[in-house]
């Protein structure tokens, strides 16, 4: 069927793909810079006020060129702020806002489709969750019904959105074949890194950062485990090693920095000899644009898709080989017993034993260390004679310090005494080094909620820092003084270990999720996405050779070459079945299927039989046995019918839905005379 001839900008195909554009920009607001934005905005309201005829003239294409101009001027000046992939995003977005302002013809309609489709693609990167599939799925779809108007402008929408929603449910029997058969391909470029998504823990940490993210209440990573899970207190989640400390703020060392990439460029992973019992446990991780990834002390990959993924470091964190960009799916071994004592002391003393070149800041601290290290000779008894001070000096845990911006550690052991986890640990590490005692930060998450038995959702509120310090002949032992402070924050959790009126305080809608309906909808939910993030996102090549080996007992390339033929042969029949056109019951039209129907109720009310008669011949001898009213009704019915039947070149009258209502009406109230 060929579309009507008229200008595109007046065809409501073009208003429909202008609102599907709009939505997906909208869609894109976290990556989208603001006036990027606000050009797509404003290129969807120029379309629709053509569309309804309220400026008719079109911009010049030297308009559009000169805008064109500009934006990738001011693209570029921003494009080393955001990053190589948000550069992309925006340019793509832009092409699409002037494309849209100057649709006119054929063309034009065709590459905003494809520019639409690829776009929906593009939004894949950055939301990846089931309702967020469902509503892309949806745009989809109404590009399909937009494109559909187009070149069948004679039909009304519900008839397009019908037909492309049958057609879209016979698709995807034929798309859940393919995503379980066809072979799980590996990326063919790398995904480059955006500058501006970065989400969760950072490589530099002052005690206030991680007291700001326990206001958030986004997921971090679910974690699904072979067996019971950990009891709560051990539910320590490494994610990073803090080991260079200024005086104020925590970050990853630059010397550990270096080691690890000497050790990779001599392909030397560190390889942790394990001993002992052990949890076995699958990571879904959100996206963090970082390299860490989470695991319970100590940790070891656990198949061959993860050991190839996971590098080892030898500060015991776990590093994906590339930036977790998108959900990542990884398996691992804990064993918690293992002694951390495998590195080198060399190396790892010199790191933590490094205090701060300034040495006026916290001068406090440093007095009240060789106080303890005068007091105390041994390791374990300086240690425990630190913890004793954050007991017998009544500490507080809150979320809501005041500031100490001068002299941190000072402020925290001597003026303040309260803080959040962070203050504690990085308090703790300082005096530790102070007394000769290697010590660092680890940064991380700490506990989880149960989604179901054997599953934890991790979220951003569980954020924790503890200490790690070496003690000879033990190695690494970590030490949790926030946790002496406030045992509750270790067996129930944070919102037990705070005030009520702080956790979340600043975060209305997750403390409108407190309550028992938006409690119950938001595990519903999260039961919902984790189970698509397993089983759809987390469908790897590991899991496809599984569903082979359960389908086929032995995988052989004959049993594979049977399988796909069969595959092959299944998409033919369900072709055939839905596009065979002797094997479809044609349906007549929605017009006459009523008329049909009305003429049936005439005949069974009249006894007369209608045989051959025309419309108007069978309304005269059946009016001579109907009642007047039920006559009057018939005829008009029958005049109808006429008329939309044979209107002009096969348009359907906006007024067949008041026929149908007049045959309802009479097959309803008819009776004889």
């Amino acid at each position: 069927m060929q579309p009507i001839d008229k200008p595109i900008r007046n065809q409501t195909a073009s208003a429909l793909i202008a609102l599907v554009f709009c939505v997906l920009s909208l869609s894109l607001f976290a990556p989208l810079l603001f006036w990027v934005l606000l050009i797509s905005l404003c290129a969807t309201g120029i379309r629709l006020v053509m569309y309804f005829g309220w400026y008719q003239p079109m911009p010049s294409l030297r308009t559009i060129n000169l805008l064109g101009l500009l934006c990738c001027l001011c693209l570029g000046w921003f494009s080393l702020q955001i990053g190589l992939l948000l550069t992309m995003v925006n340019l793509l977005i832009l092409a699409g806002a002037l494309k849209l302002i100057i649709l006119n013809r054929p063309r034009d309609l065709f590459h905003l489709f494809c520019t639409c489709l690829f776009v929906i693609g593009m939004g894949f990167t950055f939301h990846q969750s089931v309702v967020m599939t469902l509503f892309y799925g949806l745009l989809t779809l109404s590009l399909l019904v937009a494109i559909g108007r187009y070149f069948s402008p004679s039909q009304h929408l519900p008839w397009h959105i019908k037909r492309l929603s049958v057609m879209s449910m016979q698709a995807l029997p034929i798309a859940i074949l393919l995503f379980l058969i066809l072979p799980k391909l590996p990326p063919l470029w790398k995904m480059p890194v955006s500058k501006s998504t970065e989400t969760g823990l950072t490589d530099t940490v002052t005690p206030g950062d991680i007291a700001n993210l326990t206001q958030s209440g986004e997921l971090a990573f679910r974690a699904t485990f072979t067996g019971a899970l950990p009891p709560p207190a051990e539910r320590y989640w490494r994610a990073l090693t803090l080991e260079y400390f200024d005086g104020k703020q925590w970050s990853v060392s630059p010397l550990r920095k270096q080691v690890r990439k000497q050790y990779r460029l001599l392909n030397n992973e560190f390889k942790p000899r394990v001993s002992g019992s052990w949890w076995e446990y699958e990571v879904i991780t959100e996206p963090t644009n970082k390299h860490w990834l989470f695991s319970i002390d100590v940790a070891i990959p656990d198949d061959l898709n993860s050991s190839q993924a996971i590098w080892q470091s030898s500060d015991y964190s776990l590093l994906s080989e590339t930036p977790i960009t998108s959900r990542r799916a990884y398996r691992v071994r804990s064993y918690p017993t293992t002694p951390m004592d495998q590195t080198l002391y060399s190396i790892d003393s010199r790191l933590n034993l490094q205090l701060p070149n300034n040495t006026a800041v916290n001068p406090q601290t440093q007095a009240w260390a060789e106080q303890i290290a005068a007091d105390n000779a041994t390791q374990v008894e300086r240690v425990q004679a630190v913890l004793d001070y954050f007991v017998d000096q009544g500490f507080r845990y809150t979320l809501t310090p005041p500031p100490m911006p001068d002299h941190p550690i000072d402020d925290f052991l001597f003026i303040h005494q309260e803080g959040f986890c962070a203050h504690y640990a990085s308090a703790m590490s300082y005096v530790l080094r102070l007394l000769g005692i290697p010590a660092r930060m680890v940064a991380g998450y700490h506990g989880g909620e149960s989604l179901q038995p054997d599953v934890l959702s991790v979220y951003q509120y569980d954020a924790h820092a503890w200490v790690e310090a070496w003690l000879d002949g033990r190695g690494w032992v970590r030490f949790d003084p926030s946790g002496i402070v406030a045992p509750a924050r270790l067996e129930l959790g944070l919102q037990q270990a705070v005030e009520e009126e702080s956790f979340l305080a600043n975060n209305q809608m997750a403390r409108l999720q407190q309550l028992p309906l938006f409690a119950e909808l938001r595990n519903l939910y999260s039961l919902l996405d984790y189970q698509w993030s397993r089983w759809v996102l987390g469908f790897d090549a590991e899991r496809q050779q599984n569903l082979l080996a359960l389908l086929l007992g032995k995988v052989t390339t004959q049993r594979i070459m049977f399988l796909m033929l069969g595959i092959c042969l299944v998409i033919g029949l369900l072709l055939a079945l839905y596009f065979i056109p002797h094997w479809q019951r044609k349906r007549p039209p929605a017009n006459l299927r009523w008329f049909l129907q009305a003429s049936q109720k005439a005949e069974q009310i009249t006894g007369l039989e209608r045989h051959n008669d025309g419309p108007e011949h069978f309304a005269e001898r059946a009016a001579q046995r109907l009642s007047p009213q039920s006559a009057r009704q018939f005829k008009a019915i029958c005049e109808a019918f006429i008329a939309l039947n044979y209107a002009r070149d096969g348009e359907v009258s906006p007024q067949s839905h008041a026929f149908i209502t007049q045959c309802k009406t009479f097959i309803r109230q008819a009776k004889a005379c």
